[in-house]
């Protein structure tokens, strides 16, 4: 059973995600700069994070602990294939939960505009080509309009999850 919810965030997506699981878990959320003045090397942590090209991150650094789940907050598709793909790239051994996220690009540094300024052209001309899908144009959206797609709502396979875990040990 998960002690704490460590999480990072550049927008404020997973942030406002985790306050509100720990809030429904009746659980501490640190983030993961402060986290090592709080937590033992061996806590059972939910990790939370953001992605960057698939990779979660700072998920490295979390590994200090002891990571049972990870859950990232990004805008492209939420599906079984995204979902492989992010957990295959960062070897997450533990669940993963994709959440929907959203752009602040007011938030982001330089280099991560540039970045994203490419995913939206790659986007764009696959839309010139009808070759968008619903998913991806949603995703260009949120881009182009720094939209945020969080949904509280996604954050309940977390909480039935550790809520029934919870159960089982006072069982």
């Amino acid at each position: 059973m998960i002690e704490a919810i460590v999480y990072s965030s550049k927008c404020g997506h997973t942030l406002a995600y985790a306050k509100e699981l720990a809030g429904r878990l009746n659980l501490p959320y640190y983030s993961l700069k402060k986290a090592k003045k709080y937590l033992k090397r061996n806590t059972s942590i939910l990790y939370m994070s953001w992605i960057k090209e698939d990779k979660v991150i700072g998920y490295d650094k979390a590994c200090y602990y002891h990571v049972e789940s990870v859950a990232a907050t990004g805008i492209f598709p939420n599906t079984m294939e995204t979902a492989f793909r992010i957990k295959e790239y960062n070897q997450i051994y533990g669940e993963f939960f994709y959440l929907p996220g959203g752009i602040n690009k007011k938030r982001l540094n330089l280099l991560q505009r540039i970045t994203l300024k490419s995913i939206e052209n790659t986007l764009s001309f696959k839309l010139l080509d009808n070759g968008l899908t619903k998913q991806e144009a949603k995703a260009l959206e949120a881009i182009l309009h720094n939209l945020d797609y969080s949904d509280f709502n996604e954050l309940e396979p977390l909480i039935e999850k550790y809520k029934r875990e919870d159960t089982e040990i006072i069982s």
